[in-house]
């Protein structure tokens, strides 16, 4: 209960911060995607049902604050779940340049996908700009996910001993 507790309180609380407090002042790329770091976290270590509960919600708040087709985000949400949950059993992450590594790959698959089902639908979404606020916005979310998945991680550990 506590660590879903402190998941859903990470994912709203950085949406807050991001698209409520701080969106009209930072530029979009320099603001760290919360409920993305919590989704992949909960599929990373958080094992069972416990992971998709926790994982819920902030699919929940990535779909509400993204001006994206009904239901795509959720369901892209939910599908990075899976994928990183996959990734978590399959890999040993403790270090930091495993987890680095783990959030680096899911956030460019998930900017590819969407560069992917944008160019279906006919939209030209990619362009040098694009690009570069793109791999600014991939690099400081996952330089930001390092700290908070390890003093979550050895919390959780904690606890369960």
């Amino acid at each position: 209960m506590k660590h879903f507790l402190a998941l859903l309180s990470l994912s709203y609380l950085g949406t807050a911060l991001c698209v409520w407090w701080l969106s009209g002042f930072v530029p979009w790329f320099l603001l760290p995607d919360f409920p993305f770091l919590a989704i992949v976290f909960a599929g990373l270590f958080v094992p069972g049902v416990t992971g998709f509960l926790c994982a819920l919600p902030a699919a929940i708040f990535r779909e509400i604050t993204t001006s994206a087709a009904p239901w795509s985000v959720f369901l892209g949400s939910l599908a990075l779940y899976f994928v990183s949950r996959e990734v978590g059993r399959r890999f040993l992450l403790r270090g930091e340049p495993q987890l680095l590594a783990a959030v680096v790959s899911l956030l460019l698959a998930e900017s590819l996908s969407f560069v992917l089902l944008l160019s279906l639908g006919g939209a030209r979404p990619f362009s040098i700009l694009w690009g570069a606020q793109e791999a600014v916005r991939i690099a400081w979310t996952s330089l930001v996910s390092i700290p908070i998945f390890l003093e979550l991680s050895s919390r959780w550990r904690g606890v369960r001993e």
